[in-house]
């Protein structure tokens, strides 16, 4: 019987498709390691809430930075870290050249999958760069997810259901659809001020 292909998960979604109801992608469920990347204000994190346990630590990239420089003084992650159910490291950018940096997280998400936990890994405003870390870590423990906001009939959805919970009638928000620079933040927006 011939091996498995091993092939990179990439999936392209929006937020809502991965928050609903329904249950993950299995590729999302089997491998312990997710990227997430896309613009800001697309759901990154509230979808990493969602694939990781509900008592995952949480590391913004100031946090991380201040655990890298003691990781790298003491040639070791801490315990906390390594041992966290979940793991969400939130915002990395700015890893180009920065090659010390990304062995030391390549070494933490390695360990991590090793020993059966999770961890969560989202694109920062700066650049893609957490893309560097792929070649850290096999094919067969990584998943990546690339969201992104809604078009068309997922659009006029949105806005429906938004002008519905705030009571506006949604004739009055059709202009929302259609914003230049769409963004579930720029529909609150827009509603704030028809409000």
């Amino acid at each position: 019987m011939a091996e498995p292909r091993l092939e990179p998960a990439l999936l392209t979604r929006t937020s809502r498709e991965l928050l609903g109801e329904r249950p993950l992608p299995s590729v999302l469920q089997r491998r312990p390691v997710a990227f997430l990347l896309g613009p800001a204000g697309v759901g990154k994190r509230t979808v990493a809430a969602r694939l990781l346990p509900p008592m995952a630590l949480p590391l913004d990239a100031d946090q991380l930075r201040r655990e890298l420089t003691l990781a790298a003084r003491h040639r070791k992650w801490s315990e906390e870290l390594v041992r966290a159910p979940g793991l969400l490291l939130h915002g990395l950018d700015c890893l180009h050249r920065r090659y010390g940096a990304i062995r030391l997280l390549g070494e933490l998400v390695r360990q991590r999958a090793a020993d059966g936990l999770l961890t969560a890994l989202t694109q920062g405003p700066a650049d893609t760069s957490v893309t560097l870390l792929y070649p850290e870590l096999a094919l067969e423990l990584r998943a990546t997810v690339l969201l992104r906001f809604p078009v068309g009939a997922g659009r006029r959805r949105f806005v429906r259901e938004r002008c519905l919970a705030r009571g506006i009638p949604p004739e009055r928000a059709s202009a929302a659809i259609h914003l230049a620079d769409w963004s579930y933040a720029g529909v609150e927006g827009f509603l704030d001020r028809l409000a």
